[in-house]
């Protein structure tokens, strides 16, 4: 039963992913350039974070091990300010790239993702999945996983437009309200687990609310985005 459930979870932790890579290669481009970016970005911009978390909240790892640990809202700030860097890490990723815009926003996005998946989730879900103990939170990550992919996508979408209308996107203000949800949003979702999580069902009500957010900015970033390309293109035309 374990392993049922071993190879349940990382069936749904890879095989979406892995879908949409496999159809956006065949209808775009073979280049694998993009994905060594994203990966290289992704370590990187995580190492920096680590290194930031460390100097500034040494006791971090600490208090989410202690899933009773009370939100503190300056922890929150700093994490939010810290997790800021992903903006730059993302931004040197697309501008290393070479080729058409979707290939490098999917390549640096897919990566970027599938990396955070196996550092942040593979290894937990194998070794957890394992145990005698049924529990259902290893097939909730999984899903979370790729709902991460998704909201990854929308964040490339916003980096690409800021860094290619060079902050002049007449919607620019609104722009960067969306780009804070995608720092907020996490710490809001962290202050709902220590508040509810003790309750099984929250767990899958906060996947479905996570799923709805990630939705909600990617259909926002593509709007732009595609406002952004079709300007663009007017202005080439004229």
């Amino acid at each position: 039963m374990s392993f049922f459930y071993l190879f349940a979870v990382l069936a749904v932790l890879f095989v979406v992913p892995f879908i949409y890579f496999r159809i956006s290669t065949k209808t775009q481009s073979k280049k694998k350039t993009p994905i060594l970016y994203g990966v290289v970005a992704y370590l990187l911009t995580t190492l920096s974070k680590m290194i930031l978390m460390a100097t500034f909240l040494p006791d971090s790892d600490q208090e989410e091990a202690d899933f009773t640990a009370q939100f503190e809202p300056v922890s929150a700030l700093i994490t939010i300010v810290v997790s800021s860097l992903d903006v730059l890490g993302c931004f040197l990723a697309l501008r290393a790239c070479s080729g058409h815009t979707e290939v490098k926003i999917f390549g640096v996005s897919f990566a970027w993702s599938a990396t955070e998946t196996i550092l942040s989730f593979f290894l937990v879900s194998w070794i957890g999945c394992l145990k005698p103990e049924f529990n259902w939170i290893y097939m909730q990550n999984a899903l979370g996983s790729n709902i991460n992919l998704l909201r990854q996508i929308a964040f490339t979408h916003i980096i690409w437009v800021l860094w290619k209308g060079k902050f002049q996107n007449p919607d620019k203000g609104n722009i960067f309200i969306w780009l804070s949800a995608f720092f907020i949003t996490p710490e809001l979702f962290k202050l709902s687990e220590v508040l509810l999580g003790k309750y099984f069902i929250f767990g899958w009500v906060l996947l479905v609310i996570k799923f709805a957010v990630a939705y909600q900015l990617y259909i926002t970033s593509k709007k732009y985005f595609q406002s952004f390309e079709q300007l663009k293109n007017n202005k080439k035309k004229n």
